[in-house]
């Protein structure tokens, strides 16, 4: 995914860490894979729908938000 710097204290980030005015996180949680951003909307948005377009063709079924009807 576009901005991937790697993981600190075992936490995935992109563009930036918390530290930073921009970044995105992840991490799992009992309820799926949850992230946080820190950045404009326009950008996580963008970020967001490639993320889940791309994650749908490598696993094979269509990924999306739960309050979209997605489990």
């Amino acid at each position: 995914m576009p901005g991937w710097i790697g993981y600190k204290s075992g936490i995935p980030y992109w563009f930036g860490t918390d530290e930073d005015d921009i970044f995105i996180e992840a991490s799992v949680e009992p309820s799926g894979l949850s992230f946080y951003a820190q950045m404009n909307n326009d950008g996580w948005t963008s970020w967001i729908e490639t993320f889940k377009l791309e994650a749908s063709k490598i696993l094979g079924f269509d990924v999306g938000e739960p309050e979209d009807g997605y489990m």
